[in-house]
C-alpha cells in the first residue's frame, strides 16, 4: 500500500520513467538474492558430496555400518548426512536421552531423602538417589542426618524396580559397569576389593566375612562373585601386582537393612507409617551429578537418575516414563527405540539425525554453556586421549561418546576453525576392527570438518 501511494505522488509526467527503474532495480535484487542462495545451497550440497565420497572410500568406515549427520546451529540447517536416518545401536549415546529427561524434570539439586522427625527415631523414604556413600560423592548429608539419629524406620515403595534394564547381558553382573537398580542404592550397589602392600582391603567392610581368600592359581579373574549369592573369591597367588577390583553385590532390601546398621551403627527397621508434611534433604546439585554421569559415562548413576525422574514425574515405572517422554517431550523424533537409562541394552535404537534434533533440544532449552560444561570435552573423560587441544586452543569437542562391543558412537557438539556451532552425530555399528582404530578414525574425519568449515 505504502509503494502504490509513493507512485501516484509522482508527476504522471514522470512516472512511466520511474516505474521502470524501480523495476530494472528490483531484478538486479533478485539475481543478487538467487546468487547468494545459490552459493550457499552449492556449498551444502559440496560438503555433503565430500562426507559421503570420504565415508564411502574410507578404509575403516566402508566396511561396516557408518552414519553421519551435521547440523548448523546459526542457519539451523542439516549440512551434511550419511545414512543419517537409518537407526544405530548408541551404547552410552543413549544417556543423552537420559540427561535430557534429568535437566527437564529437576531444577538445580537432587532431593536424597524425604524424612520426618519422630519422638523415636527418624522416619525416611527413599527416593532412588545413586549419591548415598558412593565413591565420587565426598559430601554425605544423608550419612550425616542418619547418624544423628538411634533407630531410623524406612517406609520403602510400593513399587518393584528391576534390578537389570531389559536386554542387559546376564554374564555382566560380575562388572562395575552393570550394578544393579534399587530404591536406595547404597556404596553404589558394589564392593570394592583392592590388593594393596599383600594386604586385601574390603569396602564395605560389613562383605568381608563373604570374602575367601584363594592362593591357588586362576585363569580368569582374579576375583570373581558368585551369580546368585554374595559369595566372593580373591585369588591371591594370580598377580603379584597391587589392584582393585569394584563388583556389583546382589542387591535385597534385607542386604540394605544389615548394611545400612552396620554402617549407622543405629537400629534400622520397614514400617508401614506414612510420613506426614516431610521434609526433604538436598545434597548435591544437578550438574555436580550430571557431569559425573556423562565424563566417565557411569551406567550406574544413569539408570538411578532415570528412575528418579519417573518417580518425581509420577510415573512407576521408567518403561511408562519413557513411554511418556517420547510422546510428548520428544515427540519430534521419528520412532525410535529407548528401554534403559545407561545404553547397555543392545534393544536401543536411534538414528543420527534424530541425535542432532535431541542435541538441538538441549541446546534450546538448557543452553550451550550448560552442556559443554557437562559433557566432556578432549582430554577428559571418556575422550581423555582425543581430540586434544594445544595450551593457547580452545576445545572444540564436547561430546558423548558410546561403546558396546563392536559399536563405537560418538554425538555432541562441535567448534569449527572459523568459530561456527556445529551440532554432530557420528555413529558406527558392526564392525570388528579394534575399537580404537574406529576412534582414531573418527578423530580425524572430525578435526577435517572442524578445519573446512
Amino acid at each position: 500500500m505504502l509503494s502504490k501511494l509513493i507512485i501516484y505522488l509522482i508527476p504522471y509526467s514522470t512516472r512511466h520513467s520511474v516505474i521502470r527503474k524501480i523495476y530494472e532495480k528490483s531484478k538486479i535484487l533478485i539475481v543478487v538474492l538467487f546468487l547468494i542462495s545459490s552459493c550457499s545451497s552449492v556449498k551444502q550440497l559440496a560438503i555433503e558430496k565430500d562426507v559421503n565420497q570420504i565415508l564411502n572410500q574410507s578404509e575403516v568406515f566402508s566396511k561396516q555400518f557408518t552414519g553421519f549427520s551435521l547440523y548448523d546451529i546459526e542457519t539451523e540447517k542439516f549440512i551434511a548426512s550419511h545414512n543419517s536416518t537409518l537407526k544405530f545401536t548408541p551404547a552410552s549415546n543413549t544417556k543423552i536421552l537420559t540427561a535430557y529427561c534429568v535437566l527437564k524434570s529437576f531444577k538445580d539439586s537432587l532431593a536424597s531423602l524425604l524424612y520426618q522427625k519422630l519422638d523415636t527415631g527418624l522416619l525416611i523414604q527413599p527416593m532412588a538417589n545413586p549419591t548415598f556413600l558412593y565413591e565420587p560423592f565426598k559430601n554425605q548429608k544423608s550419612y550425616d542426618l542418619l547418624r544423628s539419629f538411634d533407630s531410623i524406620y524406612i517406609n520403602w515403595p510400593d513399587v518393584e524396580t528391576s534390578p537389570y534394564g531389559s536386554g542387559w547381558a546376564w554374564d555382566d553382573y560380575r562388572y562395575d559397569y552393570q550394578a544393579q537398580i534399587s530404591w536406595w542404592p547404597i556404596y553404589g550397589n558394589t564392593v570394592s576389593i583392592k590388593k594393596q602392600d599383600e594386604q586385601i582391603i574390603i569396602t564395605p567392610g560389613f562383605f568381608t566375612e563373604y570374602v575367601e581368600i584363594l592362593t591357588d592359581e586362576n585363569e580368569g579373574e582374579r576375583v570373581e562373585r558368585d551369580l546368585r549369592y554374595n559369595s566372593f573369591n580373591v585369588f591371591f597367588e594370580s598377580d603379584t601386582t597391587d589392584y582393585e577390583r569394584i563388583i556389583p553385590f546382589d542387591y535385597s532390601v534385607e542386604l540394605l537393612l544389615k548394611l545400612l546398621s552396620d554402617t549407622l551403627g543405629n537400629q534400622v527397621k520397614l514400617t508401614q507409617q506414612a510420613l506426614i508434611n516431610p521434609d526433604t534433604l538436598y545434597a548435591h546439585h544437578l550438574d555436580t551429578i550430571l557431569t559425573k554421569m556423562l565424563k566417565p559415562s557411569d551406567n550406574f548413576l544413569a539408570e538411578q537418575l532415570l528412575l528418579m525422574a519417573a518417580n518425581t514425574n509420577g510415573f512407576s515405572s521408567t518403561d511408562l516414563f519413557i513411554d511418556h517422554v517420547k510422546n510428548t517431550w520428544l515427540f519430534e523424533l521419528t520412532d525410535f527405540v529407548w528401554v534403559d537409562g545407561s545404553g547397555l541394552s543392545r534393544y536401543n535404537l536411534i538414528a543420527p539425525v534424530d541425535q542432532v534434533r535431541l542435541l538441538k533440544k538441549c541446546y534450546d532449552e538448557f543452553g550451550w554453556d550448560r552442556m559443554t560444561t557437562i559433557l566432556p570435552t578432549g582430554g577428559e573423560g571418556t575422550l581423555e586421549e582425543l581430540y586434544l587441544t594445544a595450551d593457547n586452543e580452545m576445545p572444540f569437542i564436547f561430546g558423548k561418546t558410546g561403546t558396546l562391543s563392536n559399536n563405537h558412537s560418538l554425538s555432541g557438539y562441535l567448534v569449527t576453525k572459523s568459530g561456527k556451532r556445529l551440532i554432530f552425530s557420528f555413529m558406527n555399528n558392526h564392525y570388528t576392527k579394534p575399537t580404537q582404530e574406529i576412534k582414531n578414525a573418527m578423530e580425524q574425519f572430525l578435526i577435517e570438518i572442524k578445519n573446512a568449515y
